[in-house]
């Protein structure tokens, strides 16, 4: 994902997606909303997830178990490196901060680009059966 592409595209993207969807035939059509209305994923829950918890929880909303591990793992060798007394443990937790301080700010359109993404998976999908 392209945290710093401009909103402009992306918007410009799912309108073309939009029309491209509205060009299928009725019943693919439906079958395309019937998945999508499944796994498109709400940006304001993305959002508050991002805020309120710590350790990458909000990468479990988006399926990225992976990225959520390492995070997690990340926080926790940190955190317990601090209060052991190991100085560079708090070099560790400044660059997790430093990583996901960027995602905190752009969090809704992290959701709309994963959304955006999912919904051309599925227009393929729907467009090839």
């Amino acid at each position: 994902m392209r945290l710093f592409e401009p909103l402009e595209e992306l918007e410009k993207n799912e309108e073309l997606l939009r029309q491209q969807v509205n060009a299928l035939p009725d019943e693919q059509k439906k079958a395309f909303y019937q998945i999508q209305s499944q796994k498109l994923k709400d940006p304001d829950t993305y959002a508050a997830l991002n805020w309120f918890f710590l350790g990458g929880f909000h990468h479990c909303y988006l399926g990225k178990y992976a990225l959520f591990l390492i995070e997690l793992t990340i926080l926790i060798v940190s955190v317990t490196g601090f209060f052991l007394g190991h100085s560079s443990a708090i070099y560790l937790l400044l660059l997790l901060v430093a990583y996901e301080l960027p995602q905190l700010f752009f969090s809704q359109k992290i959701a709309r680009q994963y959304n955006y993404q999912m919904s051309c998976e599925i227009f393929n999908q729907v467009r090839r059966s």
